[in-house]
C-alpha cells in the first residue's frame, strides 16, 4: 500500500487507523498487493494479501481473501472504502458494515447494466459514510437510497505534516526564482474539470493590474501520478507561470508553503476539496469556485468563493487579497483553525458512534 503522489486514498485509510489505534481501537488494514505479508505500523496491523489478477477481477479477488482471512479476527466492525460489492461478500461475518466513499458514481453509475445489483449491495451496509454533504445528497438521490443510514464523513488531513512552513517555502522559491513576488498556487489535477483553464484566464486578468504576481500550478495532466503534457500545460508556460507537474507526497506541503494565495476553481464533481483543506493546514487562504464540497470545507474567514467558472470574478479575488497584506494574514490564522475540524483525532472520534451503531 504505497503511494507517492497527493491524494491517495490509500493514504487517508492509513492516517484514520493510525487515529483509530491512538484512540485504543484493534485496527488491522488490509491491501491487494504482489506479495503476502504483514507488518505493524504506527499501532495497528497492514496486512497484504498477494492478489494475481487485475483490473476488476483484482477486486472480486481481494475482497474473497479478505474476508476468509478477517474471519479469523472476529471483528465488530467492517469497514470497506469505495467498494460497494462488498457488501455480498460480508453478509457472512458477524459485524457491523460500513462503507465510506470520495465519489458516488461507482462503476460509471446508471451507465453499467450492474446499476440495479450495485444499488442493493449499497442497502445492505448497515451505514454508508459519503465524504460530504454535497455527496451525500447525490448518493441518495441518485441511488434512492435511505438517508437514515447516510452519514457524513469527511476526509482527514495530517496537521503534523501539513503546516506553516516558511523557512522551507523561502529555500524553495529562491530554487524557484520567484524571490519576494507574491504567487498564487494551484495544486491537483490539470484539466478542465478541475477548472485549470478557468484560472489561466483569471491569470491573465490579474497580471494586467499586479504584474509581479506569480502563477505555480502543481499536479499531473489528467491523471495523478501522470505529469504529462497537454495544451494546459503549454499554455502555464507561455502565460510565464511555472508548471512543476505531480509533486510527491514528502514535498506537498512545501508546495503549499509556497504560495499567498491558493485556489481550486473546480467546475464540477468536487466531492470534498483535499487540495483547500491541506492548504488552508499550510496557513494559505483558499479562492474557491462555488461548488460541491468546497462551500464545506473552506469557510468565510478562510477563504472567498467565486462563480463557477467565472475567471473575471476569480481574478477580482486574488487582486482583493495579494493587494492586502492585513486581510490575508487574518485568513491565513482562520485557515489554520478551519483545518482543525479535519485532523484526523476529530474524525476518528466522530466514526465510534456510527461503529456502535448509533
Amino acid at each position: 500500500m504505497g503511494h507517492r503522489y497527493g491524494g491517495a486514498i490509500e493514504r487517508r485509510m492509513l492516517e484514520l487507523a493510525k487515529a483509530q489505534a491512538a484512540r485504543g481501537s484493534q485496527v488491522t488494514v488490509y491491501s491487494a498487493e504482489d506479495q503476502t505479508g504483514s507488518a505493524q505500523r504506527d499501532g495497528f496491523e497492514l496486512r497484504s494479501l498477494r492478489c494475481r489478477w487485475s483490473g476488476t477481477a483484482r477486486r472480486f479477488e481481494f475482497l474473497i481473501k479478505c474476508l476468509r482471512d478477517v474471519r479469523r479476527l472476529r471483528p465488530e466492525v467492517l469497514h470497506f472504502h469505495s467498494v460497494p460489492e462488498a457488501s455480498f461478500f460480508a453478509h457472512r461475518i458477524d459485524a457491523r458494515t460500513v462503507l465510506s466513499y470520495d465519489h458516488y458514481l461507482f462503476f460509471r453509475g446508471k451507465r453499467t447494466p450492474l446499476y440495479w445489483w450495485f444499488r442493493q449491495g449499497l442497502r445492505r451496509f448497515d451505514y454508508l459514510l459519503p465524504v460530504s454533504e454535497y455527496c451525500l445528497t447525490n448518493s441518495v438521490s441518485y441511488w434512492g437510497l435511505e438517508g437514515a443510514r447516510v452519514r457524513v464523513l469527511f476526509n482527514g488531513v495530517n496537521l503534523n505534516q501539513f503546516h506553516p512552513d516558511s523557512a522551507g517555502a523561502r529555500q524553495w522559491k529562491q530554487d524557484l526564482g520567484l524571490n519576494d513576488d507574491p504567487v498564487v498556487m494551484y495544486v491537483g489535477r490539470v484539466c478542465r474539470q478541475k477548472g485549470t483553464d478557468v484560472l489561466l484566464d483569471a491569470y491573465v486578468r490579474v497580471k494586467e493590474k499586479m504584474p509581479n504576481v506569480r502563477l505555480v500550478i502543481a499536479g499531473p495532466a489528467e491523471r495523478f501520478g501522470h505529469a504529462t503534457g497537454s495544451d494546459l500545460t503549454a499554455r502555464i508556460a507561455e502565460l510565464g507561470g511555472i508548471y512543476l507537474g505531480a509533486v510527491e507526497e514528502d514535498e506537498l506541503a512545501r508546495a503549499y508553503n509556497l504560495c499567498d494565495v491558493f485556489v481550486m476553481p473546480t467546475r464540477t464533481e468536487e466531492m470534498f476539496g483535499m487540495a483547500a483543506v491541506e492548504a488552508q493546514a499550510c496557513g494559505k487562504p483558499a479562492v474557491c469556485s462555488r461548488h460541491g464540497g468546497l462551500v464545506e470545507v473552506v469557510c468565510d474567514k478562510s477563504g472567498h468563493f467565486f462563480p463557477i467558472g467565472d475567471s473575471a470574478a476569480l481574478a477580482e479575488e486574488l487582486v482583493a487579497l495579494l493587494s492586502n497584506v492585513e486581510l490575508r494574514q487574518q485568513m491565513s490564522a482562520a485557515a489554520r483553525e478551519n483545518a482543525q475540524r479535519f485532523d484526523w483525532n476529530v474524525l476518528a472520534a466522530d466514526l465510534e458512534p456510527i461503529y456502535a451503531g448509533h
